[in-house]
Protein backbone atom coordinates (compact mmCIF):
# COMPACT_ATOMS: atom_id res chain seq x y z
CA UNK A 1 0.00 0.00 0.00
CA UNK A 2 1.38 3.73 -0.48
CA UNK A 3 0.77 6.22 1.71
CA UNK A 4 -2.39 7.99 0.34
CA UNK A 5 -4.00 4.93 0.80
CA UNK A 6 -2.83 4.29 4.47
CA UNK A 7 -3.62 7.81 5.12
CA UNK A 8 -7.34 7.29 3.92
CA UNK A 9 -7.86 4.46 5.90
CA UNK A 10 -7.00 6.53 9.26
CA UNK A 11 -9.44 9.39 7.73
CA UNK A 12 -12.46 6.67 7.74
CA UNK A 13 -11.35 6.58 11.82
CA UNK A 14 -9.81 2.88 11.75
CA UNK A 15 -8.31 2.02 14.88
CA UNK A 16 -5.78 -0.52 13.61
CA UNK A 17 -4.13 -2.75 11.22
CA UNK A 18 -3.50 -6.44 11.70
CA UNK A 19 -1.34 -8.45 8.97
CA UNK A 20 1.09 -11.34 9.16
CA UNK A 21 5.07 -10.98 8.99
CA UNK A 22 7.32 -13.61 7.16
CA UNK A 23 10.73 -13.98 7.29
CA UNK A 24 10.99 -13.54 2.91
CA UNK A 25 8.84 -10.18 3.71
CA UNK A 26 10.73 -8.41 6.20
CA UNK A 27 11.23 -5.65 3.99
CA UNK A 28 8.26 -5.09 3.31
CA UNK A 29 7.08 -5.60 6.62
CA UNK A 30 9.21 -2.82 8.09
CA UNK A 31 7.80 -0.39 4.93
CA UNK A 32 4.50 -0.66 6.29
CA UNK A 33 4.66 -0.42 9.69
CA UNK A 34 7.40 2.65 9.40
CA UNK A 35 4.29 4.08 6.71
CA UNK A 36 1.32 3.27 9.41
CA UNK A 37 3.36 5.23 12.04
CA UNK A 38 4.21 7.89 10.02
CA UNK A 39 1.07 8.88 8.53
CA UNK A 40 -0.43 8.01 12.26
CA UNK A 41 1.84 11.07 13.58
CA UNK A 42 0.59 13.29 10.20
CA UNK A 43 -2.95 12.43 11.33
CA UNK A 44 -2.09 13.17 14.92
CA UNK A 45 -4.30 9.65 15.35
CA UNK A 46 -2.32 6.96 17.19
CA UNK A 47 -3.00 3.33 15.22
CA UNK A 48 -2.66 -0.34 16.80
CA UNK A 49 -0.87 -2.41 15.05
CA UNK A 50 -1.51 -6.13 15.14
CA UNK A 51 0.91 -9.25 13.67
CA UNK A 52 -0.87 -12.38 13.20
CA UNK A 53 1.49 -15.09 13.96
CA UNK A 54 -0.87 -18.23 13.93
CA UNK A 55 0.69 -19.61 10.53
CA UNK A 56 4.41 -18.47 12.17
CA UNK A 57 7.13 -21.27 11.56
CA UNK A 58 10.18 -19.18 12.53
CA UNK A 59 10.30 -17.12 16.31
CA UNK A 60 12.59 -14.77 14.29
CA UNK A 61 8.74 -13.43 12.77
CA UNK A 62 7.75 -12.69 15.70
CA UNK A 63 10.95 -10.99 17.31
CA UNK A 64 10.96 -8.88 14.02
CA UNK A 65 7.42 -7.77 14.57
CA UNK A 66 8.45 -6.45 18.24
CA UNK A 67 11.39 -4.56 17.00
CA UNK A 68 9.54 -2.88 14.67
CA UNK A 69 7.08 -1.82 17.21
CA UNK A 70 3.76 -3.83 16.92
CA UNK A 71 1.15 -3.09 19.48
CA UNK A 72 -0.33 -6.65 19.65
CA UNK A 73 0.26 -9.97 18.61
CA UNK A 74 -2.60 -12.34 17.59
CA UNK A 75 -2.62 -16.41 17.43
CA UNK A 76 -4.82 -19.11 17.73
CA UNK A 77 -1.91 -21.46 19.33
CA UNK A 78 -0.60 -21.44 22.87
CA UNK A 79 3.05 -22.13 22.38
CA UNK A 80 2.87 -18.90 20.60
CA UNK A 81 1.19 -16.61 23.39
CA UNK A 82 4.21 -18.45 25.95
CA UNK A 83 7.01 -17.49 23.42
CA UNK A 84 5.30 -13.54 23.14
CA UNK A 85 5.11 -13.75 26.92
CA UNK A 86 9.12 -14.69 26.98
CA UNK A 87 9.83 -11.45 25.62
CA UNK A 88 11.00 -8.77 27.71
CA UNK A 89 9.27 -6.08 25.66
CA UNK A 90 5.35 -7.40 25.66
CA UNK A 91 2.93 -6.29 23.37
CA UNK A 92 -1.10 -7.33 24.30
CA UNK A 93 -1.89 -10.92 23.31
CA UNK A 94 -5.12 -11.64 21.46
CA UNK A 95 -6.10 -15.40 21.24
CA UNK A 96 -7.92 -16.36 18.20
CA UNK A 97 -10.77 -18.73 18.90
CA UNK A 98 -13.35 -19.40 21.86
CA UNK A 99 -11.69 -22.78 22.92
CA UNK A 100 -8.98 -21.13 25.06
CA UNK A 101 -6.77 -23.14 27.26
CA UNK A 102 -6.97 -23.42 31.00
CA UNK A 103 -4.10 -21.11 32.52
CA UNK A 104 -3.35 -19.31 29.76
CA UNK A 105 -2.87 -15.97 30.47
CA UNK A 106 -3.98 -13.52 27.11
CA UNK A 107 -5.48 -9.73 27.17
CA UNK A 108 -8.05 -10.48 24.40
CA UNK A 109 -10.12 -12.96 22.19
CA UNK A 110 -10.34 -12.90 19.04
CA UNK A 111 -13.96 -14.46 17.40
CA UNK A 112 -17.99 -13.92 16.49
CA UNK A 113 -20.78 -14.09 17.80
CA UNK A 114 -20.04 -11.71 21.03
CA UNK A 115 -23.13 -9.75 22.48
CA UNK A 116 -20.96 -6.47 23.13
CA UNK A 117 -17.69 -6.88 21.14
CA UNK A 118 -14.94 -3.88 21.40
CA UNK A 119 -13.64 -4.40 18.22
CA UNK A 120 -14.62 -5.51 14.56
CA UNK A 121 -12.16 -6.75 12.07
CA UNK A 122 -13.07 -5.76 8.68
CA UNK A 123 -13.23 -8.69 6.07
CA UNK A 124 -12.02 -11.18 8.62
CA UNK A 125 -14.38 -14.41 9.54
CA UNK A 126 -13.82 -14.71 13.22
CA UNK A 127 -13.36 -10.94 13.18
CA UNK A 128 -14.45 -9.62 16.64
CA UNK A 129 -12.13 -8.83 19.54
CA UNK A 130 -13.21 -9.28 23.24
CA UNK A 131 -11.00 -7.74 25.80
CA UNK A 132 -10.24 -9.88 29.07
CA UNK A 133 -10.59 -7.17 31.59
CA UNK A 134 -9.70 -7.51 35.06
CA UNK A 135 -11.04 -5.35 37.82
CA UNK A 136 -9.39 -1.85 38.30
CA UNK A 137 -7.08 -2.29 41.21
CA UNK A 138 -8.41 1.01 42.96
CA UNK A 139 -12.24 0.44 42.62
CA UNK A 140 -13.01 4.07 44.76
CA UNK A 141 -11.11 6.22 42.05
CA UNK A 142 -12.77 4.91 38.79
CA UNK A 143 -15.84 4.93 40.99
CA UNK A 144 -15.43 9.10 41.69
CA UNK A 145 -14.42 9.41 37.94
CA UNK A 146 -17.94 8.00 36.95
CA UNK A 147 -19.42 10.40 39.15
CA UNK A 148 -17.52 13.61 37.70
CA UNK A 149 -18.67 12.43 34.73
CA UNK A 150 -22.06 11.93 35.19
CA UNK A 151 -23.20 15.17 37.56
CA UNK A 152 -20.13 17.83 35.80
CA UNK A 153 -22.12 17.81 32.66
CA UNK A 154 -18.70 16.71 30.26
CA UNK A 155 -18.16 14.94 27.09
CA UNK A 156 -15.21 13.46 27.63
CA UNK A 157 -12.29 11.82 30.11
CA UNK A 158 -8.54 12.01 29.68
CA UNK A 159 -6.24 9.69 31.35
CA UNK A 160 -2.78 8.93 31.32
CA UNK A 161 -2.88 5.44 32.74
CA UNK A 162 -3.87 2.04 30.13
CA UNK A 163 -5.53 0.33 33.07
CA UNK A 164 -7.95 3.52 33.71
CA UNK A 165 -9.03 3.44 30.06
CA UNK A 166 -9.43 -0.20 29.93
CA UNK A 167 -11.65 -0.22 33.26
CA UNK A 168 -13.23 2.92 32.05
CA UNK A 169 -14.04 1.42 28.45
CA UNK A 170 -15.13 -2.27 30.57
CA UNK A 171 -17.92 -0.08 32.27
CA UNK A 172 -19.10 1.21 28.58
CA UNK A 173 -18.52 4.89 29.41
CA UNK A 174 -21.04 7.12 28.14
CA UNK A 175 -18.11 9.52 27.19
CA UNK A 176 -15.66 9.70 25.16
CA UNK A 177 -12.06 8.41 27.09
CA UNK A 178 -9.15 10.07 25.55
CA UNK A 179 -5.70 7.77 26.64
CA UNK A 180 -3.11 10.37 26.34
CA UNK A 181 -0.18 8.42 28.18
CA UNK A 182 3.41 10.31 28.50
CA UNK A 183 5.39 7.81 26.52
CA UNK A 184 4.13 8.62 22.49
CA UNK A 185 4.92 4.85 21.59
CA UNK A 186 2.61 3.47 23.93
CA UNK A 187 -0.50 5.48 22.97
CA UNK A 188 -1.42 3.17 19.88
CA UNK A 189 -1.96 -0.08 22.42
CA UNK A 190 -5.25 1.71 23.63
CA UNK A 191 -6.64 1.92 20.04
CA UNK A 192 -8.98 -1.30 19.66
CA UNK A 193 -10.53 -0.55 22.89
CA UNK A 194 -14.13 0.46 23.09
CA UNK A 195 -14.61 3.48 23.33
CA UNK A 196 -10.90 4.81 23.52
CA UNK A 197 -9.52 7.82 21.80
CA UNK A 198 -5.53 7.15 21.93
CA UNK A 199 -3.99 10.89 21.56
CA UNK A 200 -0.27 11.85 20.85
CA UNK A 201 0.80 13.98 24.40
CA UNK A 202 2.31 17.37 23.60
CA UNK A 203 3.36 19.72 25.59
CA UNK A 204 -0.45 19.88 27.58
CA UNK A 205 -3.25 17.94 27.13
CA UNK A 206 -5.46 20.74 25.58
CA UNK A 207 -3.44 21.66 22.60
CA UNK A 208 -2.70 18.10 21.86
CA UNK A 209 -6.49 17.81 21.73
CA UNK A 210 -7.08 20.78 19.59
CA UNK A 211 -4.44 19.33 17.24
CA UNK A 212 -7.51 15.88 16.70
CA UNK A 213 -11.10 16.37 15.99
CA UNK A 214 -11.87 14.63 18.99
CA UNK A 215 -13.16 17.99 20.55
CA UNK A 216 -15.52 21.11 19.97
CA UNK A 217 -14.67 24.19 21.18
CA UNK A 218 -16.71 25.13 24.34
CA UNK A 219 -16.69 21.50 25.21
CA UNK A 220 -16.14 20.35 28.76
CA UNK A 221 -13.65 17.57 29.62
CA UNK A 222 -12.50 15.58 32.94
CA UNK A 223 -8.62 15.64 32.66
CA UNK A 224 -7.60 12.84 34.91
CA UNK A 225 -3.88 12.25 33.57
CA UNK A 226 -2.92 13.49 36.91
CA UNK A 227 -4.92 11.31 39.28
CA UNK A 228 -3.94 13.12 42.44
CA UNK A 229 -5.09 16.24 40.73
CA UNK A 230 -8.50 15.85 38.24
CA UNK A 231 -9.20 18.73 37.03
CA UNK A 232 -12.66 19.89 34.32
CA UNK A 233 -11.37 21.86 31.85
CA UNK A 234 -13.34 24.26 28.78
CA UNK A 235 -12.21 23.52 24.90
CA UNK A 236 -11.05 27.46 24.29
Amino acid sequence: MDDDEISSLIAKDIAGALFEISHQNYPLAAKIIRQIKEQSALHNRPISIIQDVSNMEDPLDLQFGLRSGVDWVATDRPEHVRLSKGFNKLPGVIFKGRDLPKRLRVDSVMADGFLDPDAEVIGMQNGQIKHLISEHPDQRVLDALADILSYAATSAIAVSDLDLAKALSFRRASKKIFFAPKDKSAAARGGIYWGVYPIYMGNDLISSLKNTRFVKKGERMVDATNIKHVAIHSIP
